[in-house]
């Protein structure tokens, strides 16, 4: 049998990460340039899985545009994307989107329109993982079943599956940031909706950020004390977190120990900001896809269901992937998490 293949696609989230990625590409040009143009597009590294008799090999290509240029220039990040799956070769098995290319261009769709092979946003893993360490910061803070949890980005597809896994999960009400017809399905899964971040946030100790571009909601508006599980890409908060506010990765993942990152994947994990202790979920979605020889995508689109969720879930912790709180390149025990919160 053959090893499934995938390919997981990034972008530089700084000025700062662009270079870097210049550097491994062996291109000083790059590094001097103040952009990079459409031709930039490189490897950054290869990782592989080896779980319960089957293997999973992927390489990691970035997309030369910062978080503002992909958003105003989606169909240039379409066809970017579209070379890269070029570049890859014919033999992919899926083909993953990490960060704002899982929103751009459709979420998923506009690229799957133009490739047969399976495209997945990372969404359902992403939620997966966030739920669950959301459900483990609430034992160590010892909220009580009728202290809120607060969502923001509900109307995103990470968001909105974090709220229906915790609301199928746990007895914690739920507040999101919902408008419009995301109002009626907050309501149907049990949750409060409210139009206002402030008004989501109020009374609220533990937070999940969401929201699918971030950098939006003020530090002032989180109460002191308070825990924010961040997903978000660029980060929630518009400043840094005020004293006594803990920040932690939301989707990390404690990766197998068939997990193989060689060479560059060091760097790369550094530079992602996983640490190398972490993985984060939505680059373990391809790859569970291609172990598992799943032509149907996890996640794609503007919503993922309660029922994706649950089976990356279940096929995650099969290959030994665990939820673990991370913050930074470090991992956060549970029972240090008031010490940390009171520092």
């Amino acid at each position: 049998m053959r090893p499934g293949t995938f390919l997981f696609l990034v972008h530089p989230l700084t000025e700062l990460h662009r270079r870097a990625m210049a550097v491994r590409a062996g291109r000083p040009d790059l590094f001097l340039r103040q952009r990079s143009d459409p031709g930039d597009i490189h490897r950054i590294c290869t990782l592989s899985l080896e779980s319960r008799g089957r293997r999973a090999r992927g390489v990691v290509m970035s997309i030369p545009l910062l978080p503002p240029r992909l958003l105003e220039e989606q169909e240039l990040a379409l066809e970017l994307m579209l070379q890269a799956v070029s570049m890859a070769g014919p033999h992919l098995d899926a083909v993953g989107l990490g960060s704002l290319l899982a929103i751009v261009a459709g979420r998923g769709t506009a690229l799957q329109e133009r490739i047969p092979q399976p495209v997945t946003t990372g969404a359902a893993s992403t939620a997966w993982a966030a739920a669950q360490n959301t459900m483990t910061v609430a034992r160590a803070m010892e909220l009580s079943p009728g202290e809120p949890i607060a969502i923001l980005g509900y109307s995103g597809a990470v968001g909105g599956g974090v709220a229906g896994y915790l609301s199928a999960n746990t007895a914690h009400p739920l507040r999101v940031e919902a408008k419009g017809p995301h109002r009626r399905r907050a309501i149907s899964q049990g949750a409060t909706p409210f139009g206002d971040p402030a008004q989501v946030l109020e009374d609220c100790s533990l937070v999940v950020g969401a929201s699918t571009t971030g950098g939006k909601v003020s530090p002032r508006l989180l109460r002191p004390g308070a825990v924010l599980l961040d997903v978000a890409m660029p980060p929630t908060l518009s400043g840094p977190p005020p004293r006594g506010v803990t920040v932690l990765s939301g989707e990390a993942l404690s990766p197998p120990r068939g997990y193989r990152r060689r060479g560059w994947g060091w760097f790369y994990h550094l530079l992602a900001g996983y640490g190398l202790g972490h993985v984060f979920a939505c680059l373990v979605e391809p790859m569970l896809m291609a172990l598992e020889g799943n032509a149907e995508p996890f996640s794609q689109g503007r919503s993922v269901s309660l029922e994706s969720v649950q089976q990356v879930g279940r096929i995650a912790t099969t290959h030994g992937f665990r939820p673990v709180l991370a913050r930074g390149h470090g991992t956060v025990d549970p029972r240090t998490l008031r010490r940390i919160q009171h520092r």
